[in-house]
């Protein structure tokens, strides 16, 4: 009978196990610790030597820079008046919510499709609790049927002034321009970090801007630049960044000078900023 075929892991096995002397086996973990350590030490040194010339360089704003306290944040539930609250209690200057609206029509916070009449916290009771307070409301858009209803509340509970619309496509904004159109509004955009430095893809951007009406462009944090933002603040436009999360990346993004920042991590994010370069 012919010898049934072994796999590169069976036949891998089978050697070490023939082969494998006590010393040898022993000289082999070593080789394999000293080598894990060496990459450790490398990453280690490098992540100190990139943090540190960070710090290294003057911590600036823009005017008006904003810090979005991101849906959720806190602890609490996605879009629920327990995220709204703590918000308020906090020092933060802005927060965010999901924005849907439910099959009869209720304006509702929420990120996943809504389906019933009862899913959703209703954006009302929201924004009557942060009516009197001067908290600003980064209002991001997953549903454009809602636009209508939703300026109505903002207008409502007098929060013109105060609020901003992100998730907005490029496609999506002559629905925008027709039913919000004294709501500012940046648009998702993912632009190259390399393209960036070529004038006919600035001007590109640019165009879009204008065609769209937006303020600016809302992106992933990996997309902004400080030559990206070098350009849209030229030009009079902004920059939204988010969901800036983690320590290297929120460094990397304060000195790109965006006009804000989206996080989950508010108090780290002001914790690096008061102890820049110290």
């Amino acid at each position: 009978m012919p010898e049934e075929k072994k796999s590169r892991w069976q036949r891998f096995k089978r050697f070490l196990k023939r082969n494998m002397t006590p010393l040898w086996a022993k000289r082999f973990s070593y080789q394999v610790i000293s080598f894990l350590v060496s990459i450790a030490m490398v990453f280690g040194v490098a992540s100190y030597a990139f943090n540190k010339t960070y710090e290294e360089t003057e911590l600036k704003f823009v005017d008006d820079f904003t810090i979005t306290v991101h849906t959720g944040a806190f602890g609490t539930p996605d879009n629920s008046l327990e995220f709204i609250e703590k918000v308020i209690k906090s020092d933060a200057d802005m927060l965010e919510v999901d924005v849907r609206q439910r099959p009869d029509g209720t304006v509702v916070m929420g990120h996943d499709i809504i389906t019933t009449n009862s899913a959703g916290v209703e954006l009302e009771k929201a924004f009557e609790l942060i009516k009197d307070t001067d908290i600003k409301v980064n209002l991001d858009i997953k549903d454009i049927n809602s636009l209508i209803k939703l300026r109505e509340l903002v207008v409502k509970y007098g929060l013109k002034e105060r609020v901003f619309m992100t998730g907005i496509e490029p496609y999506q904004t002559d629905a925008i321009k027709d039913k919000c159109p004294d709501i500012p509004y940046y648009i998702n955009y993912s632009p190259s970090r390399f393209k960036i430095f070529s004038e006919s893809y600035q001007q590109k951007l640019l165009d879009l801007l204008k065609k769209t009406g937006a303020i600016g462009i809302n992106c992933n944090h990996r997309y902004s630049s400080k030559p990206l933002s070098n350009m849209l603040h030229y030009n009079g436009y902004k920059l939204s960044v988010w969901t800036v999360d983690k320590k290297y990346n929120m460094k990397r993004v304060l000195l790109n000078q965006p006009d804000n920042i989206t996080t989950n991590e508010y108090d780290l994010l002001n914790e690096i900023i008061d102890n820049w370069g110290k």
